[in-house]
């Protein structure tokens, strides 16, 4: 691609209405994208482009320039990878309606890595939060990148827990990616710290798009399609984290679901996939298994903790992914309230243990 064509691939992309079809017709039709920007109305038309496009189209050439918009996003410190660059992703240029345009902000080479997407309810219980905490953390180790949409509830839950576990994540936007429109405002800091950490966050939508309901739905499909499979930890019978599964399912990628409680409405969803086909996970191993990414890559990357005092290993023999409360854990191993509190702290910065809130602890 000459390199003045992908400002005319922005200033497509900047026009309302324009999505992977009317680019195909366009690329069909014309040799180069610049030479269809400078096209008359009827051979917009010809193209394939309805009556209405067209005129969209020619009101918004009237006003833009391709040279000042694609300016802008530089301003914005903004990449752009088009479907038609050696960098595109393979995995995302397979699905039928792969986005003619990718904006990046972060590392835009890790789209290509061997990815898992991770999505849930925004409403999520503790046992939600624990799940998608260990299986995070735990694919992290096995070389995985974790792919999520930024939302909040189990969204961020994966994002943050891949951080935290020096992995490297995604963030899907259904906005523009820039300061002013990252959605939603509470992860905006979540946001920086994934493309400042060496993740990135990536959306179809050009800067300054608003949080429209529509483009939701279809950010899911490039979350299911971007990745090697879908992970449900959590999710309502109406979550929209179903929607990614289904996408998932219709671009032949694997879809796995963690089971829940069947009394807990938040646990509908997932359940309802394990009856529909879905893969059950019960721990990390099941999605490597069937991904084929071997065990002794896992093994390897796998920090294993080792006590190194006998407190520590009279803690550790305690714990479970259950949470203990301080009280509780102190009658089961018979420590005096010091002692105990030392080596919960000593264990919580060595990342072997977690306070899950209200002095609970669980094991990591």
């Amino acid at each position: 691609m000459q390199n003045n064509e992908i400002i005319f691939w922005h200033a497509f992309n900047s026009v309302e209405g324009f999505g992977p079809q009317t680019f195909r017709k366009l690329t069909a039709r014309f040799s180069s994208l610049a030479e269809a920007w400078r096209a008359g109305r009827e051979n917009l038309i010809n193209s394939g482009l309805t009556k209405k496009q067209a005129e969209v189209f020619s009101e918004f050439r009237e006003n833009n320039s391709p040279e000042k918009l694609f300016e802008d996003l530089l301003g914005e410190k903004i990449g752009i990878i088009t479907i038609k660059s050696e960098t595109y992703p393979s995995q995302l240029k397979e699905i039928p309606t792969a986005p003619p345009v990718i904006y990046v902000r972060g590392n835009p080479e890790i789209l290509k890595n061997k990815s898992l997407a991770v999505v849930g309810s925004r409403k999520f219980t503790g046992y939600g939060r624990r799940v998608t905490e260990n299986l995070c953390r735990d694919l992290v180790r096995a070389g995985l990148t974790i792919v999520s949409g930024l939302a909040l509830g189990i969204d961020g839950i994966a994002h943050r827990a891949t951080l935290d576990s020096e992995g490297i994540t995604i963030a899907v936007l259904g906005t523009g990616i820039d300061d002013e429109t990252i959605y939603p405002r509470e992860h905006f800091n979540l946001g920086k710290r994934i493309f400042e950490g060496g993740g990135a966050l990536i959306s179809e939508f050009p800067p300054k798009t608003p949080s429209l309901k529509q483009n939701f739905p279809a950010r899911n499909r490039i979350m299911a399609g971007l990745t090697l499979g879908t992970l449900v930890t959590e999710a309502a019978e109406s979550s929209g984290s179903l929607i990614t599964a289904g996408l998932a399912l219709e671009f032949s990628r694997e879809v796995f679901a963690v089971p829940g409680d069947i009394f807990s409405p938040q646990s509908a969803g997932a359940n309802g996939l394990i009856k529909k086909g879905a893969k059950l996970v019960a721990s990390s191993a099941d999605i490597l298994e069937e991904l084929n990414i071997s065990r002794a890559y896992s093994a390897s990357a796998r920090k294993v903790f080792e006590p190194k005092s006998e407190e520590e290993k009279t803690v550790w023999k305690v714990l479970s992914n259950i949470p203990l409360h301080v009280d509780k854990l102190a009658k089961m191993t018979k420590l005096d309230t010091a002692t105990l509190s030392s080596t919960l702290a000593t264990m919580e910065i060595e990342g072997a243990v977690k306070n899950v809130g209200g002095q609970n602890y669980i094991k990591m």
